[in-house]
């Protein structure tokens, strides 16, 4: 209804004059004329209107509904519009209600109240039949009308819904505006063509289905005629690649035939006995070119069926080229095989011929990686066997047995010859009554079998040692010469290196251990590159091997076979450092000169040489190649060596050319420096002479440090660092198995049975003999002659005797009296109490111990040999000796701290009493004018008491000990001694002549003293000579006489005092106190001024240990406030009777300068 009110209101335009809107005007007014309620309910717009809106307003409405402008929602809409619809009803009804009214106004209404109910109900029921009857014919005739337009005008009916949807139709009404707008212009040319109609867009759409409709057709014939191009040219192609494949199959076959030409023959006849390197070469570069051929899809008959037939000719020599594969497969494996099993010999220069000739034939067969880890694995294998019959409890017990067996048969034939000497001389002289004892004789023979039972059983384990380091020197040696090969050769026809080849491949699972332990070094050391070589792998997974194999002997039996297994250690270290340094020697043998001082013993993988390729049959029989070394003219032994020889003579390895000269000789140097022997008794009992830069390389190369193993985790290790650390445990047992006597706890008890507190008991000499014995034993066991070891094993011996005498030391600190210094000494007789004497014994005690360990290495290593000790006797002395010294300064600190010290400080103590008697008028001018005196001050108080503790103190010292008492003692007594003189005072000129004889008898005493210490030095060596030549000096200060010039002023004084030579020598507090004895008595002694006696002055200046820096500062600090307190009594008084007045001044000139002199 709203669209049709909105065609009907809206003004005639030139679009809508046409039959369209005049048709709907006419039915819409006719629809209305018949039903005026639709307008007056509201039923031609979108909302439900009152009775009271017009037409107009409907129509306003429903345009702005039409353009989205309405604000009202939709569901306030939705209820106008149902309010409508049933208010157009409801009117619908009173119309007709009220007709029915007034038709039957006369009737009676005499009815019942049912009946009347029930009447009205079927008139409204009529009426309502009735409305609806004519509703259903306006929507019939709405329907009608709205198909009519959309045929007609669809945008019309279609417009409000688009532009619901956000899509803008311009309508012929806002055309028609703007054309009034613009001076109004004709309706025809204002919207003419910017229409767009659905009819339009419906026709282009139909016209582009047709074109689209045609396009397939086009696109069918186009794809039909290429599919027919494709198919005709896969035709083509496919005729071509069949006569393609056939021809590349006869050429495979011509290629194979020509194959089979070369090799048939030639390997039908190969004799695996004497095998030719170049037919073999040649014959495995035939075979692996056949294999490859005769392995093609093409040439290899198919299983299933589908036409695939055999080729008659490739089948006929398909069983021929098989049968020479193995022949060279067999002669390959048999060269590889006479290699490995002929260790003499694979080191010689025709072995590592024929050795690369076999890496070649395997390099051709395309197995060459596998051949080389294969030959590594059987030289492990072989390592594995021989450490299996060394480190075994079987062999273990065969070495006892044996040694047993031979030791018994050797003490019963020296027991019979002794006998049968005896039964000659019998006639001649009566035997002793020892040789008829049954008991003497059965100990002098259970000590000759002892003695030789270890020496059997030093050899056994020896030579065991040494057959095991030859198996693995021997494999070891395969594996380089390997490696090295592998290294230098190349194949000539791709220039592919066999090492980068065989690197390629990936490392077997049993070297894994060894790869994960190599990369782990590499990491940990931060170094790039990859060192995991054929060699390194090798000989890491052999110290893996052998590291479990020792730990699983060790907890054999819950550890019953350690001390057995321990004891090998020596042997097998000795063998194994022989190994290492030949190998390391063969080595150096197998580098070029350039070579030589940049590679490492294990990363070598970089080792290959950009000289050239090396291969090919031509390189089989080159004399550079692996040997053939040649002497310039004006070389030496290995400067001369040609720079094209890669490896040397490696025949020469074996004992053999090279002038006649081993490895060992040429690599030795002959000037006399400190050489290093190595070497092990047994079987292979030989001196390896090295020199000191090649042993030290040898045990900083990577071999030896994989060899000697580390602490990995899980409480595993690798190497023979299990075997060190049992071998080292049961040292530690043996060296502290005698302790147990050492400095025992004594127990003392009294009537009542009452502990009683008593000092430890000391060692007896027996104790500290087995002590030194036992240290020596432990020392022989480094020495290749006595003990077979090795001689770098004694700085590890040394370390633990080192801890077994720190043991020593904490036990001596136990046993040493703890009383005071107070009661060291009896203060009335001089005489050493109890405590003190057993200082001075534990004193004598370690002073023997240190004497033992100070001459053990000279006793062990030097001393059997002589005088044909050799150089490395005297290093390994020397080594040792070097080891010890930190135990030996433990001993030294430990007596000097805890018994000399204290002893030092009791007799200072003694003598500082004694010395501060000579203030008790000793040189005062009355007594000195007192002939009545005949001795000296020295003679009376002093020359006794330095007598006393010679005898008593310094005797009872080791002579060492005694001469550090005697410097400390005498050093004390000259710096208290001048100290106490300098504060004399008067000090007339006879005080003056008394105290240089004083000072005389005083030095005679001191020599007398340190003579009796037990020592050779003077009295001017002891504390740098600084003691004695202030001795020296005060007695030339004594007669000192610039003062007596009254006109110099107090500078010039202190000037010249400055010049003279024995002011240099002298203390500062000494010239000060000198002065002191010149001043007026105004100026107060420093004693004086401090309340304090001349002695206990003195021990401010001068410690009990004889030094005296801390003094020098208080004592101008108090010479300069006695100065003050002078120089404030001088201005009262102002009259000075006595002294010299210029002595405060010059002391004050004099003491910065003293104190900066001494500073310096």
């Amino acid at each position: 209804f709203s669209f049709l009110t909105t065609m009907a209101t809206t003004p005639p335009t030139a679009a809508t004059a046409n039959t369209i809107g005049s048709g709907a005007a006419n039915a819409l007014s006719l629809l209305l004329r018949e039903d005026p309620l639709l307008i007056q309910h509201g039923l031609t717009s979108y909302r439900g209107l009152s009775s009271e809106n017009t037409a107009a307003d409907n129509i306003i409405d429903a345009h702005d509904i039409s353009h989205g402008s309405s604000s009202s929602s939709s569901s306030s809409s939705q209820i106008n519009q149902d309010n409508a619809a049933h208010s157009y009803a409801a009117a619908l009804l009173h119309n007709n209600s009220s007709v029915t009214n007034n038709t039957s106004a006369n009737r009676s209404t005499s009815g019942s109240n049912s009946a009347g109910w029930m009447t009205s109900s079927g008139e409204y029921r009529q009426r309502a039949t009735e409305a609806l009857a004519d509703v259903d014919r306006k929507l019939a005739l709405v329907e009608s009308l709205s198909q009519r337009i959309s045929r007609e005008a669809p945008e019309e009916v279609a417009g409000p819904l688009l532009r619901l949807h956000g899509f803008e139709l311009e309508s012929a009404h806002d055309n028609n505006d703007g054309a009034e707008g613009n001076n109004k212009k004709k309706g025809g040319s204002s919207g003419s063509s910017t229409l767009v109609t659905l009819t339009a867009t419906r026709d282009k759409a139909e016209r582009l289905q047709r074109q689209s409709q045609l396009l397939d057709t086009v696109a069918k014939r186009v794809e039909s005629t290429l599919q027919r191009g494709v198919t005709r040219m896969e035709s083509a192609t496919t005729r071509l690649s069949r006569v393609l494949e056939l021809s590349e199959t006869l050429k495979m076959i011509l290629r194979l035939q020509f194959e089979a030409r070369k090799v048939l023959h030639a390997g039908s006849g190969l004799d695996l006995n004497v095998v030719d390197l170049r037919d073999l070469t040649r014959a495995a570069a035939s075979v692996a070119a056949m294999e490859e051929l005769l392995a093609h899809p093409s040439l290899t008959p198919s299983d299933g069926g589908g036409g695939g037939g055999t080729i008659d000719c490739v089948e006929s020599l398909r069983p021929e080229a098989e049968a020479v594969a193995s022949t060279v497969r067999q002669a390959a494996a048999g060269l590889m095989n006479e290699l490995q099993n002929h260790p003499t010999t694979s080191g010689t220069a025709s072995s590592l011929t024929r050795l690369g000739a076999t890496l070649q034939v395997y390099f051709h067969l395309g197995e060459l990686p596998d051949a080389s880890w294969k030959a590594v694995s059987s030289a492990l294998a072989t390592t594995e066997r021989a450490s299996s019959q060394l480190f075994h409890p079987t062999a273990l017990k065969k070495m006892k047995e044996s040694a047993q067996a031979e030791a018994k048969a050797l003490a019963e034939a020296e027991s019979a010859k002794g006998k049968e000497g005896k039964n000659a001389d019998s006639d001649t002289k009566k035997s002793s009554s020892a040789d008829n004892n049954p008991r003497q004789r059965k100990k002098q023979y259970e000590a000759i079998y002892e003695r030789l039972y270890h020496r059997k059983l030093r050899e056994k384990r020896a030579a065991a040692a040494s057959k095991w380091s030859t198996s693995v020197s021997d494999a070891a040696s395969r594996v380089w010469n390997l490696h090295r090969v592998l290294a230098r050769r190349n194949d000539p026809v791709t220039r592919k290196n066999f090492l980068e080849v065989v690197g390629e491949s990936s490392v077997p699972k049993e070297f894994g251990g060894a790869e994960r332990r190599l990369l782990e070094v590499q990491r940990r050391n931060s170094r790039g590159g990859d060192e995991r070589s054929l060699f390194s792998l090798f000989w890491e997974q052999m110290s893996i091997g052998l590291g479990g194999r020792i730990q699983r002997l060790l907890k054999y039996d819950n550890g019953s076979l350690e001390c057995d297994v321990a004891a090998l250690y020596p042997a097998v270290r000795s063998a194994s450092l022989s190994m290492v340094t030949e190998l390391y020697d063969i080595m150096q043998m197998g580098l070029s000169s350039s070579d030589a001082a940049d590679a490492s013993m294990s990363g070598l993988s970089s080792m290959v040489s950009s000289s050239g390729v090396m291969g090919g049959s031509a390189g089989l029989e080159d004399s550079v190649f692996l040997g053939g070394a040649r002497l310039s003219s004006g070389g030496g032994a290995l400067g001369g060596m040609d720079s094209d020889d890669y490896f040397g003579r490696a025949d020469e390895a074996a004992g053999g050319g090279f002038f006649g000269a081993s490895a060992d000789v040429w690599t030795h140097v002959d000037a006399g420096g400190s050489d290093l022997a190595q070497g092990s008794s047994g079987v292979r009992s030989a001196v390896t002479a090295a020199s000191a830069s090649s042993t030290l390389a040898v045990f900083s190369s990577a071999e030896w440090t994989a060899l000697r193993g580390e602490q990995v985790a899980d409480g595993m290790s690798t190497g023979l660092l299990a075997l060190q650390t049992a071998f080292l445990k049961e040292s530690k047992k043996r060296l502290f198995a005698p302790l147990e006597f050492m400095f025992p706890e004594a127990v003392s008890v009294d009537e009542n049975g009452v502990a009683i507190p008593c000092l430890p008991t000391l060692p007896s000499r027996y104790d500290l003999a087995k002590l030194d014995a036992n240290i020596r034993d432990e020392l022989s066991l480094a020495d290749p002659r006595q003990g077979g070891g090795d001689f770098s094993m004694s700085t590890m011996i040394s370390e633990m005797i080192s801890s077994m005498l720190h043991e020593v030391c904490v036990m001596a600190r136990r046993a040493i009296s703890e009383t005071g210094e107070d009661k060291m000494l009896d203060s009335r007789s001089g005489s050493v109490s109890e405590s003190m004497a057993h200082n001075l014994a534990v004193a004598g005690v370690m002073s023997s111990l240190a004497s033992f360990v100070r001459n053990a290495p000279e006793n062990t290593f030097v001393n059997p040999y002589r005088p044909a000790q050799s150089a490395q006797h005297e290093e390994s002395a020397h080594s040792c000796r070097m080891a010890l010294l930190p135990a030996l300064k433990e001993i030294d600190s430990l007596v000097k701290s805890s018994i000399l010290d204290p002893l030092c400080r009791a007799l200072n103590r003694q003598v500082s009493s004694a010395l501060a008697k000579m203030h008790r008028g000793t040189y005062l001018q009355e007594s000195v004018d007192d002939m009545s005196q005949p001795s000296s001050f020295v003679q009376i108080y002093l020359a006794d008491q330095y007598d006393n503790i010679a005898s008593t103190y310094l005797s009872q010292l080791p002579n060492e000990y005694a001469v550090t008492v005697a410097s400390t003692v005498a050093t004390f007594s000259i710096y208290t001694f001048v100290s106490n003189a300098a504060l004399l005072r008067p000090l007339g000129e006879a005080s003056r002549l008394r105290l240089t004889q004083d000072l005389a008898d005083f030095e005679m005493a001191l020599e007398q003293l340190v003579f009796k210490g037990g020592t050779s030095l003077s009295l001017s060596q002891i504390g740098g000579g600084k003691p004695y030549a202030e001795l020296r000096a005060v007695r030339q200060l004594l007669y000192w006489t610039l003062l007596e010039d009254k006109t110099l002023s107090p500078a010039e004084v202190a000037k010249g005092l400055l010049r003279d030579t024995c002011v240099k020598d002298l203390r500062p507090s000494t010239l000060f106190h000198f002065l002191f004895s010149f001043a007026p008595s105004l100026l107060t002694s420093p004693h004086h001024f401090k309340r304090m006696g001349a002695g206990d002055y003195v021990g401010t200046l001068v410690k009990l240990d004889g030094s005296v820096d801390d003094g020098e500062a208080s004592a101008w600090m108090t010479t300069m406030a006695c100065c003050d307190a002078y120089q404030q009594r001088e201005s009262v008084d102002g009259v000075i009777s006595d002294g010299d007045r210029r002595i405060g001044a010059i002391l004050m000139v004099l003491g910065p300068e003293l104190l900066r002199r001494r500073r310096q």
